[in-house]
């Protein structure tokens, strides 16, 4: 039976991570906390497409460096920004020195870039915990330190003689 190589087993679970918010979870077994992973971010992204609609939130023009952050939802912002680049532009109707012509899309594009930030860390749990089985890092460091403890508890261990306590009996033939 062969194994897959651990790196490219991360970047698969990574990939998918990206792609679907939850699914690299999913993948890993984890289906109750791919469930939570995708309403917590989904619901914010798609929140902040329906607010400030994907012609001026989801644009790279409006904000570069928020709309780098919306690119942590890899598959919801692709898909918003072909929508986009193929939507006909709509010109303000009075153009004011004052006031943004869609304010509502600054709004959007931090719910956005929230929900691209919050999948990031998603991403990075799920390769994490790729690269330990499964588990989580801080479970596996545990599981470490509980062995080493047990280790130098069995090295250090007092011999019965020591404490009062019978030897065990003697399996040997009867003199």
């Amino acid at each position: 039976m062969s194994r897959t190589d651990p790196t490219i087993e991360v970047t698969r679970i990574g990939l998918l991570a990206w792609l679907l918010p939850g699914a690299g979870h999913y993948a890993l077994g984890q289906r109750g906390l791919a469930k939570i992973l995708f309403i917590a971010i989904s619901a914010p992204y798609l929140f902040g497409a329906l607010v400030g609609g994907v012609k001026e939130s989801i644009n790279p023009r409006a904000n570069g460096w928020l709309f780098v952050a919306e690119c942590g939802v890899g598959s919801y912002t692709f898909a918003g920004w072909m929508l986009a680049s193929r939507l006909p532009s709509i010109a303000p109707p009075t153009p004011s020195p004052y006031s943004s012509y869609y304010p509502e899309s600054d709004v959007a594009q931090i719910y956005l870039a929230t929900a691209g930030m919050l999948n990031l860390l998603a991403i990075l749990d799920a390769m994490a915990r790729a690269s330990s089985g499964g588990q989580a890092l801080f479970a596996r460091e545990a599981a470490r330190k509980r062995a080493a403890a047990e280790a130098r508890a069995a090295t250090h261990a007092v011999p019965p003689a020591a404490t009062g306590a019978a030897p065990p009996p003697n399996s040997g033939s009867a003199a």
